[in-house]
């Protein structure tokens, strides 16, 4: 029993590491396509929300299929999806197309390494240290960010970001096709009809402030995440120092993601999260210290503080939401809180974008996203807990 789960969280952790590459590669691409093809930040970063808001919008429904047939083979199809999408990226040469491949394929394909998919798994498997699993799970993207990025920065750069496009597609289907097929467990089939939707005997305040906590989390994150490369160098850091930047803040989430998970299960999520929403304060004191004065400190303690604010969110919102439904309707809940999470993602990045586009900077930007940061933190602590009995 103890080999494999192992084994399971090896996997797990390498689908995470496919999902770090996937979403936090973005920022890269952004300033590539706009380099060659001279489109705005704004139509770029619509395409990023397009791929997170299909996914979202999709994901109740993939939650709910998840606990019904077989999520081995669910997966692994929306593996080859999401794998074809980046080859088909790889060819695109205008905006409509790049919206489409990108935005629509891969958007119903990168379910295979969304979060709320692997936790769910997880979940069944790890009993007593559930929230450690998804923290060991959920750092495999924050690994992928800190190793991942200079080498794909490099690929862009010397290779061209087709090549690159094309690369990440081939490796991600021959990772993650064979991982849901023959290594992942199944998601635990549902019954009855609070299994059906995993919904029944949530109260509206709980059902409310889940959905708000994910979703003002994710476009806060998400927000920015896609623009700091291009915010950092509107701001005279030059492209290399912006990348590392990103990198380690990477490796930040990672570490704290590892952390959080153990903490969650040591202390409870509420005095985790008061640690993240402290950390979010000093976020953006950073940022501003960075737009008005240039301050050279705050670039290398806003790394550390943005790890910890937001590393762990994914990990203390599904395991908040854990402890108020049962096991058997987890994928659907999280499927639905998925929406609310993909809703954000779409959210952020264009709203960031629109806004700098919109004032020629990013001072107004960062303000909103301080505020949807707030909403995160406040609305978290509104979610009533209660232990759902385990089926």
């Amino acid at each position: 029993m103890r080999l494999a789960k192992q084994v399971r969280l090896a996997a797990a952790f390498l689908l995470m590491m496919v999902s770090g590459l996937v979403w936090n590669s973005f920022a890269l691409f952004l300033v590539a396509l706009e380099g060659e093809f001279h489109w705005s930040r704004a139509s770029i970063s619509g395409a990023y929300g397009a791929f997170a808001l299909i996914n979202a919008v999709s994901a109740p429904l993939f939650g709910y299929l998840l606990g019904r047939y077989n999520s081995r083979v669910l997966l692994a199809g929306a593996a080859m999806l999401l794998g074809t999408a980046f080859l088909l990226t790889a060819h695109v040469s205008t905006i409509g197309q790049f919206w489409l491949a990108f935005g629509l394929v891969g958007g119903l394909g990168t379910h295979c390494t969304s979060s709320y998919a692997i936790f769910a798994v997880l979940a069944g498997r790890f009993r007593k240290r559930p929230a450690t699993a998804m923290a060991i799970a959920d750092a495999g993207s924050g690994l992928a960010a800190f190793l991942g990025l200079p080498v794909m920065s490099w690929m862009i750069e010397d290779l061209g970001w087709r090549f690159t496009y094309s690369a990440l597609g081939i490796v991600l289907m021959g990772i993650a096709v064979p991982l849901h097929l023959f290594v992942i467990d199944r998601v635990k089939s549902a019954s009855g009809t609070g299994g059906r939707y995993g919904l029944a005997g949530l109260g509206r305040v709980t059902i409310l402030a889940l959905v708000i906590s994910y979703f003002c989390g994710s476009a806060a994150y998400h927000g920015l995440m896609t623009q700091q490369i291009a915010l950092f160098e509107d701001n005279s850091v030059n492209a290399q120092t912006a990348v590392w930047i990103a990198a380690v803040a990477g490796l930040i989430i990672f570490v704290w993601r590892l952390l959080s998970g153990w903490l969650c299960d040591l202390w409870g999520s509420g005095p985790v999260m008061a640690l993240a929403a402290l950390a979010g304060v000093l976020t953006f004191g950073m940022l501003v210290a960075i737009l008005v004065t240039a301050n050279v400190a705050a670039l290398l303690v806003y790394p550390l503080v943005l790890g910890v604010a937001f590393g762990g969110q994914q990990v203390l919102l599904a395991d908040r939401a854990r402890l108020v439904v049962t096991l058997s309707a987890l994928s659907a809940v999280l499927g639905v809180c998925r929406l609310a999470s993909g809703a954000g993602m779409a959210a952020g990045p264009v709203l960031a974008g629109s806004l700098h586009d919109w004032a020629g900077g990013y001072g107004a930007a960062i303000a909103v996203i301080a505020g949807l940061a707030l909403l995160h933190f406040v609305t978290f602590a509104a979610i009533r807990r209660r232990q759902a009995p385990m089926m």
